[in-house]
């Protein structure tokens, strides 16, 4: 066929990316152990054989899989949000940024391969699973920071940070198991409805109905 002609022209590179995206998609739909090597050589179109060219093992993969949605994080989230040093403003690149990661990532069904890094965890070797609740620590960390250089600004209401951490992350995850690209909202309708849930709940208000700290006096 035309399309396998197609692949056997594919770097070693570019295999590995098709083989991560292939197999993410098909554990977001089935789960872990539910999927199995062969039925990604199928889904990919080599030989079982030929996936362990490129992956030692599912467990590998699965690690591979995690990292580089890690990799993905840091790169369109995280390291921009330490380059902005107001700590509003940074909370809400982090959460715009994460949301548009998501749902730029999911497919048609809503599946996307960054849910993978909280719902498959358990099939990852104890090495690879410290590994990788370290790299999720210094994300949860960075939020946890921000909120409490908005505390002691006075522009947080009184909430436990650590809980408005985690809430906050949960609740920009779940955009994976709701969000669809043909759905009423579009990316950047969704990451700024998110935006608008999250600050609402957190910012502190005055009597008035103005952000403490953040009113403009003529």
């Amino acid at each position: 066929m035309k399309n396998g002609k197609k692949q056997t022209r594919l770097s070693g590179v570019e295999r590995t990316d098709q083989i991560y995206s292939v197999a993410a998609q098909m554990i977001c739909e089935r789960g872990f152990d539910a999927t199995s090597m062969s039925d990604i050589a199928e889904a990919v179109g080599i030989t079982k054989a030929g996936v362990y060219h490129f992956i030692p093992s599912k467990k590998e993969l699965l690690f591979a899989i995690m990292s580089y949605g890690m990799d993905t994080l840091e790169a369109s989230v995280i390291k921009p949000a330490r380059e902005i040093a107001d700590a509003e403003q940074r909370l809400k690149a982090i959460i715009s940024s994460h949301s548009m990661l998501i749902a730029r990532s999911s497919n048609d069904d809503g599946h996307s391969p960054v849910t993978i890094l909280v719902e498959e965890e358990l099939g990852l070797s104890p090495a690879h699973r410290r590994k990788l609740r370290q790299r999720k620590r210094v994300y949860v960390d960075l939020i946890r920071s921000t909120l409490e250089e908005m505390k002691a600004e006075g522009k947080l209401k009184d909430v436990d940070v650590t809980a408005a951490a985690f809430s906050l992350l949960g609740m920009i995850l779940w955009v994976a198991r709701w969000f669809r690209p043909d759905g009423k909202l579009s990316r950047e309708q969704v990451a700024e409805e998110i935006c608008k849930i999250a600050f609402g709940g957190l910012l502190q208000i005055q009597a008035n109905g103005k952000r403490k700290n953040t009113e403009q006096t003529e």
